[in-house]
């Protein structure tokens, strides 16, 4: 068995029934074990190897995951940007020519936002009209509704995904059964 512990040094070990042969760059080290000390060696290189691969996955989680609570409270400001721009967007005033230039700047920022959010790996949880999932979403009440029981028919907050976590549920409201369903 040859195991490579370092990428920065051509360092090799090799076990075999004899002992174990170390190699370091070009020099070549045998030291003879005895099975007791072979078993208990095996375990500890075992154990070294584990903890490498945890401290290399906490790394990774790290940057990977480190943006967490910032990721969390870019959330509001994305939040009340929305709300602005469905302001201009709805409201008939700002559909006129002179407004059009304001207009199309919000909708810039608005994809630039978004375009900005997608590059960190924060994603939308895109909800309407599927079936809710309590782990994507978070139902704030059941409304009567033409479509299936328990289909997302209404967002009331987006929710987002870093990577492939939960950064924030998406909070819904979901079609109930109607009575006439609950008598049959």
């Amino acid at each position: 068995m040859t195991i490579f512990l370092s990428e920065l040094n051509q360092i090799a070990l090799c076990v075999d029934g004899d002992g174990i042969s170390i190699a370091i760059d070009d020099k070549h080290f045998h030291v003879k074990i005895n099975s007791v000390d072979m078993t208990n060696l095996s375990v500890e290189l075992l154990k070294a190897a584990q903890r490498q691969y945890v401290q290399e996955k906490e790394k990774e989680d790290i940057l990977k995951y480190g943006s967490f609570n910032f990721a969390s409270q870019i959330l509001n400001l994305t939040d009340n940007l929305d709300r602005a721009f469905s302001i201009f967007k709805n409201n008939e005033k700002f559909k006129d020519k002179e407004f059009l230039e304001i207009t199309n700047g919000i909708e810039l920022i608005e994809k630039e936002l978004l375009s900005t959010l997608e590059k960190n790996s924060i994603t939308y949880i895109d909800c309407l009209n599927k079936k809710f999932d309590p782990n994507f979403h978070q139902a704030l009440s059941e409304i009567d509704s033409e479509k299936n029981p328990g289909t997302v028919v209404e967002e009331v907050q987006k929710g987002y995904m870093l990577h492939d976590r939960l950064l924030r549920p998406s909070l819904v409201n979901v079609a109930k059964s109607s009575k006439k369903e609950e008598k049959k």
